[in-house]
C-alpha cells in the first residue's frame, strides 16, 4: 500500500510529508518555493503582499485629484 504524498503547488514536486498552507490562497508549498512576510510564510510574493498590504486597493491618480478638485 502507498504511502501518503503530498504535492507542492508551487513547483509540482511530490513530497512523503504534508506541506504547509499558505495563510491567503491556502496552496500547499515546499520550503524551496516559500516566501516569507513578516514572520509568516506564504506559497509566494503576491500572496504575502496582499495578506500583509492589501491586494489591488491602488487608487487611481485621476480619482483622487477629482475629490481634490471638488472640495
Amino acid at each position: 500500500m502507498p504511502g501518503l504524498v503530498d504535492r507542492c503547488g508551487v513547483c509540482g514536486k511530490q513530497f512523503n510529508f504534508g506541506l504547509p498552507r499558505c495563510s491567503f490562497c491556502h496552496k500547499t508549498f515546499c520550503v524551496s518555493c516559500s516566501f516569507r512576510v513578516g514572520g509568516c510564510s506564504f506559497c509566494g510574493k503576491e500572496c504575502g503582499h496582499a495578506f500583509f498590504y492589501g491586494g489591488e486597493e491602488d487608487v487611481d491618480e485621476g480619482e483622487t485629484a477629482r475629490s481634490n478638485e471638488e472640495e
